[in-house]
C-alpha cells in the first residue's frame, strides 16, 4: 500500500472525486500558439545562421544545418508536448477546496481554499476564441503564486465554473 492509498484509507466515507479534464481542443490550440510563438525566434536564428555562420565564420552549410536541426526539434516539441500536458492537467472542486494538477516532467498539485479566493478573471485571447476556449485566472490573498490559471476550458464551462467559484467564495473572498 502506497502513501496515497493510506491517506484515502484514513478518511472513510470520503469518496475520491475524479479530476475534470481540460477540453481536447486545447491540444491544437497549444500546438498553434507554440508554432506562432516560435516563428520570430526561428527567423532571428535564420538571420544569425546566414550572417554570423556564413559571412563571419565561413561555415554557411554547418550553420544552416544546425538551424534546420533546431527547427526539427522545435517542430517535434510543438507537436509532442501538448498531448502530454493535456493528459497531465485536471481540476476538481469540493465544497471548500479547488484542486489543480499539472506537469509533464514535474507533477504539481495545487490546493486553493475557496475561502482565500479574492477574484476570478475569465480570459479569452484571439486564438482561444477561435478554438472556443477560455482560461480562468484565480487570484488569492498572498504574494507568492497569488494567481493560478486553469487553461483550455470550453467557454461555457469556464463561465459556469467562474460563477460557481464566485458564489461559494469565502466571507472575505469574491
Amino acid at each position: 500500500m502506497n502513501q496515497e492509498d493510506a491517506i484515502r484509507d484514513d478518511q472513510p466515507g470520503q469518496e475520491e472525486r475524479p479530476y475534470s479534464p481540460l477540453d481536447e481542443r486545447v491540444i491544437p490550440y497549444w500546438r498553434l500558439s507554440g508554432a506562432v510563438g516560435w516563428i520570430i525566434p526561428m527567423l532571428l536564428l535564420f538571420g544569425l545562421a546566414i550572417g554570423v555562420g556564413g559571412a563571419v565564420f565561413g561555415h554557411l552549410r554547418l550553420s544552416l544545418f544546425l538551424w534546420a536541426a533546431w527547427g526539427v526539434g522545435v517542430i517535434f516539441w510543438t507537436w509532442w508536448y501538448p498531448p502530454r500536458a493535456y493528459a497531465a492537467w485536471g481540476y476538481r472542486r469540493d465544497g471548500k477546496v479547488l484542486e489543480l494538477r499539472s506537469g509533464v516532467w514535474f507533477r504539481v498539485v495545487r490546493l486553493l481554499p475557496l475561502s482565500r479566493l479574492q477574484h476570478v478573471d475569465l480570459q479569452r485571447g484571439p486564438l482561444e476564441r477561435w478554438f472556443g476556449l477560455a482560461s480562468l485566472v484565480l487570484y488569492t490573498a498572498g504574494t507568492q503564486e497569488a494567481a493560478i490559471g486553469i487553461p483550455g476550458l470550453p467557454d461555457a464551462v469556464a463561465q459556469s465554473l467562474r460563477d460557481e467559484l464566485v458564489a461559494c467564495g469565502g466571507d472575505d473572498g469574491v
